[in-house]
């Protein structure tokens, strides 16, 4: 025992360093926190000033004037038409709250969110549900029947946070308000009911908070609106307009106004302002924006205005003349100056009505074309000029189709991330972590719209190549497995990394989903309008002529592979088509059948063609050019019991459905998981036994390289061209392989038989490492997670012995081995917190049969 405890406990002045080393860096840290969350200097009246009470008493002044109302009265837009929601609406959203909605917006919300000035977060209010439920309920059934609330609760912490490093000017700082709990939850509950309704009110052409649009939406649109002006060889102008302090100087007189046009009456005005942090603040300022919205719609309708137009030019095109997403605006234009003038005015109406202007000088007015006089067209808005291609939402706007350089800031993030993470040392599995967690993510939003060129995928995979095996500019280190196989599922001997381009693919079919699904959407009709659709409008036609800065034609080169994931379910059968359309079986009908299909009198008719349904009752009614030969007849009662089995749901609409997962629809993981399986012949890998230990990441590292024979053993290193001599530098008799050296040596079979013994089994080895973790399974009752962690805690051990015994000459004695096994293991199950083990010996005594 007392050799075991040399072995394991760390010397008393080991001990006494890391307490003090512990306190110290404790002490550091609150000071820096402290220190970052002060503000130290700030530039008051142009000089700066580091006392804490002038900077204390210039915020609240300047928040003062900024939130201060000007003292006249604002005009109305009588003349501009608003949708309104109807009367069932109205009563839906103002009945009372209800337990179950209150309790699913309060269990809904982030709970570690800063409080407010009641110093309670949302995590007490779930915490605590069984306690404070009766108050709650009670706050809001008197806010509901009263409109009104304590004003307490309406108080709010604004906490500035720099918009920039170094920020010295209150413009600099971006003001969140920290509400209180129980605002946060009243406010959460209008918020929730606002959303049903929103859609009904706010124009198509505004993407932002409104369920069923999407921030991606505006970008393809604007994409594709260029490419038919381009095309048409039409000039233009985009005008990309900056919204002042957005959300700071809505004026409320306004808001009331908007929200009394657009149906709910009896509007109690829950806060004084639209505040950032506050969950209905989105909405409110959207619908402030539709007033806006509206204006242009207006002058768009008067001719003061003229949008870009996509489709042909008869009746059946579709003009755009403004997108929205929030308050970043763009503005489609003709180059004339009237129209130019006749939007400035616009503007100023419309700063006048809301309180909302226009920072003309942060907007911009690009060519679209040549555009003659582009720079007086500019100083009629008074604002500056750009050129395409452009930045919108975060995405380019008017790149060329596959263009490398709108890559560059992706790939140049990703560097910059990867410099400060090379100073710290991270093993390969923290390496594996980083990868998975954050650097394949960091190109998503780009993949969700725009097809990666291969040599942009190339780029941006031989960085994560590097981090992963720890490649730098000084040292070059072995990609001990191959890419490809990285990429793999876990299940195939992989890590399951995104590979970019099949990532891109599945990404981009959900936007064939989406057309097939969503039919009112604003992006499928400019779609649907620019390039037409095949019969039941389940997807465009085919575009033809060349990319050009459009996105859909390369997204519809993926609708062969995506429809034969793609099913339908019968409603009224109107939109789908009987022989073409997989709606009957695994396969289309003129497949399943097409000795029956060559025979059929109508062979591009939709099923609502071929079926009668009176009541319950349903007949089908196929006809062909001929009559059935006695062969054809076990073809034709197969064919109507196939036709028969199917439900019919008359009154519904056809749907479109996701054979992965009917009942989920389409999800990018299931497609990518589908584009990703690999070919026949390639074997399962047990990927359960060694990810799903309960080890360290790097351990787990190491056995899933070992499994595939990777590590860089004498035979490894040989093959990857490094003299070495070959033989194992533990038994000093036999060549080192890895299954030599983790199964075979000598060394290897006494650590092997002492945890066979221990738990009372006998066991043949088998022949490699992949073999072993295969078979190790079992439940072993409460041992399993101990079971499990072997294997690895073994192979570790060996892995450790065998460099130190190459790499620093110094080598252990079997038993010292055995030690540091047990030791090991003992630290790791006590890390998992499944177990109180305090020393080895309850370790053995806990593992002993």
């Amino acid at each position: 025992m007392s050799v075991q405890e040399q072995y394991f406990l760390p010397p008393v002045s080991y001990i006494e360093n890391w307490v003090k080393l512990r306190y110290s860096s404790i002490g550091r840290n609150l000071y820096h926190h402290r220190n970052t969350n002060t503000i130290g200097k700030l530039i008051i009246n142009g000089s700066p000033s580091t006392s804490q009470d002038e900077i204390r008493d210039h915020i609240a002044q300047f928040y003062e004037h900024l939130y201060r109302e000007v003292g006249y009265r604002r005009p109305y837009l009588e003349g501009i038409q608003f949708d309104a929601i109807s009367n069932e609406d109205a009563l839906w959203l103002e009945r009372p709250f209800e337990e179950m909605e209150i309790e699913s917006v309060i269990q809904g919300c982030n709970g570690d969110k800063a409080p407010g000035p009641d110093g309670f977060s949302l995590a007490f209010f779930q915490s605590c549900w069984g306690i404070v439920r009766r108050d709650v309920l009670r706050v809001c059934q008197e806010f509901h029947e009263h409109c009104q609330f304590e004003r307490s609760l309406n108080a709010t912490f604004v906490s500035l946070i720099p918009k920039k490093h170094g920020a010295d000017e209150l413009k600099d700082f971006r003001p969140i308000s920290l509400v209180g709990g129980m605002y946060k939850i009243i406010a959460k509950l209008l918020a929730n009911r606002l959303a049903v309704v929103l859609g009904k009110i706010i124009s198509p052409s505004q993407s932002a908070f409104v369920k069923g649009r999407q921030i991606l939406d505006s970008v393809l649109i604007a994409n594709e609106c260029l490419d038919s002006r381009l095309k048409a060889s039409n000039p233009g102008v985009l005008c990309k307009l900056d919204v002042e302090k957005a959300y700071d100087h809505v004026n409320w007189d306004f808001l009331i106004y908007l929200l009394r046009r657009c149906g709910p009456c009896g509007f109690f005005p829950s806060s004084r302002g639209i505040r950032q942090g506050d969950p209905l603040s989105p909405m409110l300022f959207v619908i402030v924006m539709e007033a806006f919205s509206r204006l242009i719609d207006k002058a768009n309708g008067a001719g003061m205005l003229s949008g870009f137009s996509v489709g042909s030019i008869d009746s059946d095109s579709l003009e755009v003349s403004h997108l929205l997403f929030a308050d970043d605006t763009l503005i489609f234009c003709e180059a004339d100056p009237d129209h130019l003038f006749h939007l400035r005015s616009v503007l100023i109406w419309f700063e006048a009505t809301s309180g909302l202007r226009i920072n003309l000088g942060k907007s911009e007015l690009v060519p679209v074309g040549e555009v003659p006089g582009i720079e007086e067209l500019a100083d009629i808005l008074g604002c500056r000029t750009s050129k395409l291609p452009m930045k919108y939402l975060g995405l380019p706007l008017g790149a060329k189709f596959k263009a490398e350089e709108i890559w560059n800031p992706i790939v140049e993030k990703m560097e910059r991330r990867l410099a400060g993470w090379k100073r710290i040392y991270l093993s390969k599995g923290g390496r594996l972590t980083l990868l998975k967690s954050t650097l394949s993510n960091l190109p998503t939003y780009f993949l969700s719209l725009f097809p990666i060129p291969a040599n942009v995928a190339h780029r941006i995979e031989k960085i994560q190549r590097n981090f992963l095996w720890g490649n730098s500019e000084e040292a070059a280190k072995f990609h001990l497995v191959k890419w490809d196989m990285v990429c793999s599922p876990y299940s195939h001997g992989g890590l399951a990394i995104k590979n970019l381009r099949r990532f891109n693919e599945a990404l981009l079919g959900k936007w064939l989903w989406r057309f097939g699904v969503e039919r009112d959407a604003y992006w499928r009709k400019v779609i649907m309008v620019k390039y037409g659709s095949l019969d039941g409008g389940w997807m465009s036609k085919a575009p033809s002529g060349p990319h050009g800065v459009g996105l859909w034609k390369f997204i519809h080169s993926r609708w062969d592979k995506f429809s034969k994931l793609v099913t339908f379910e019968v409603g009224d059968g109107s939109l789908i088509r009987f022989w073409d359309d997989v709606w009957c079986g695994e396969e289309p009908l003129k497949l399943a059948y097409p000795e029956l299909y060559r025979i059929a009198c109508v062979k591009d008719g939709q099923v609502a063609d071929f079926v009668q349904v009176r009541g319950h009752e349903v007949h089908w009614e196929v006809t062909f050019t001929r009559l059935a030969q006695d062969w054809e007849l076990e073809s034709i009662s197969s064919f109507l019991e196939l036709l028969y089995s199917i439900k019919i749901r008359s009154t519904e609409k056809d749907k479109m459905c996701w054979k992965p997962a009917r009942a989920k629809g389409f999800q990018v993981k299931s497609f990518y998981t589908h584009l990703s399986s690999p070919g026949p012949g390639l074997g399962l890998f047990p990927w359960k036994g060694i990810w799903k230990a309960k080890v360290p990441p790097r351990v787990v590292f190491f056995t899933w390289t070992a499994a595939l024979g990777k590590i860089l053993t004498a035979d490894n290193l040989r093959r990857r061209g490094i003299p070495v001599v070959s033989w194992c530098c533990m038994c000093k008799a036999d060549g080192e392989t890895v299954d030599h050296l983790l199964l075979h040596c000598p060394f290897a079979k006494e650590l092997w038989d002492m945890v066979f013994g221990l738990f009372g089994i006998q066991w043949v080895m088998p022949k490699r490492v992949i073999d072993l973790f295969s078979c190790w399974f079992g439940s072993m009752g409460g041992n399993s997670v101990i079971w499990k962690a072997i294997p690895h805690c073994i192979m570790w051990c060996l892995w450790r012995e065998r460099n130190a015994r190459t790499f620093e000459d110094c080598e252990l004695s079997v038993v010292e081995l055995k030690l540091q096994f047990y030791r090991s293991l003992l630290d790791w199950m006590v890390a998992t917190g499944l177990f109180r083990l305090s020393s080895m010996l309850d370790l053995i005594d806990y593992c002993s049969f």
